[in-house]
C-alpha cells in the first residue's frame, strides 16, 4: 500500500480547540498529496517516537477513499452485510502523542456509518439527535459548516453552550476487530487514543429508512428548516441543499 497516493490534511497548532476556526470552511486547514509510506515514516513514525520538535502544523489521514488509494488490498475487505447496498470505504490513520491527538470535529453524518477499528483505539462521543440548535451549529454567516457543531464536548463550557444535551452524552472506545453501527443525524466526536487505522462503511439512506428507523423523519424535519435557510441566506443555496440531500434517494 506505501506507493498509494493520499491527501493529508494539515492543521495549525490548536486549530481543534478553536471553534472559531473548526467549525468553518476558511478555518487554517490546509491538504498536500503524499505516498503512503512517507505519511507513516515522517509523520506517523516521527511524531509517535517524537522525533520532530517542530509542531507548529499537525497532521492526519482523513477519510481517503479506500478503493481508489489502495487497490491491492480491496480483496482483502469483506462488507458488512447488514445494509442491502455497497458501501463507499473511508480509510483513516491518525495517531496521538503529548502534543497532538488526531480527532474530528462534533458532527453529524447524512447517511449510514459501520465504523470498523483495524488497528489501536479510538474514543468516540456519541449524542442522540434532539433539537439541532442545542448543538450550536455555525449558522450565523456564511462559512458555517451546518453538519458541525461549535461545542468541544470534552470541555464542559455551560456560559457559551448553555443549551447543549451534555448529560446525553454515550462514551466509546473501540478496540481492534471492533464495529460500530452510526446512525444518521447522530452527533459523534472521534478522538485517537493511540497510533490507530479504521474504516468507515458509508450507506446511502434510503426514502424507506425515514420511516422504519425511530425518529428519523423527525429529526430530518428538525434540522432541514434551518440548514435550508442557511444555505439560502449564504447566497450558495444550490450547492449546499445538494449536499444535505446527497446520498438520500
Amino acid at each position: 500500500m506505501g506507493r498509494g497516493i493520499v491527501p493529508i490534511w494539515f492543521f495549525k497548532k490548536g486549530f481543534l480547540d478553536d471553534y472559531k476556526k473548526f467549525a468553518y470552511e476558511d478555518g487554517s486547514v490546509a491538504t498536500k498529496k503524499m505516498k503512503y509510506k512517507e505519511y507513516i515514516k515522517d509523520y506517523i513514525e516521527d511524531k509517535v517516537n517524537e522525533n520532530k520538535n517542530n509542531y507548529d502544523l499537525e497532521c492526519y489521514l482523513s477519510q481517503v477513499d479506500f478503493e481508489e488509494c489502495f487497490p491491492e488490498i480491496v480483496g482483502d475487505i469483506t462488507y458488512p452485510a447488514y445494509l442491502d447496498s455497497k458501501p463507499f470505504i473511508s480509510f483513516w490513520h491518525g495517531f496521538s502523542t503529548k502534543n497532538f491527538t488526531s480527532a474530528s470535529t462534533l458532527h453529524f453524518d447524512r447517511i449510514h456509518n459501520i465504523f470498523v477499528q483495524v488497528r489501536g483505539k479510538k474514543r468516540i462521543l456519541l449524542f442522540p439527535p434532539s433539537n439541532y440548535l442545542s448543538f450550536y451549529p455555525p449558522l450565523e454567516d456564511s462559512s458555517g459548516i451546518g453538519h458541525n457543531s461549535k461545542v468541544n464536548p470534552d470541555i464542559l463550557n455551560l456560559e457559551l453552550f448553555p443549551k447543549f444535551p451534555w448529560e446525553e452524552k454515550i462514551e466509546v472506545v473501540l478496540q481492534p476487530g471492533e464495529m460500530l453501527y452510526i446512525p444518521p443525524f447522530w452527533w459523534h466526536h472521534v478522538t485517537a487514543v493511540d497510533e490507530n487505522i479504521s474504516l468507515s462503511f458509508w450507506y446511502d439512506v434510503k426514502i424507506q429508512d425515514f420511516f422504519s428507523q425511530k425518529n428519523m423523519l423527525k429529526v430530518f424535519l428538525n434540522i432541514a428548516p434551518h440548514y435550508l435557510y442557511h444555505a439560502i441566506s449564504s447566497g450558495e443555496s444550490l450547492m449546499h441543499t445538494m449536499n444535505f440531500f446527497k446520498g438520500i434517494i
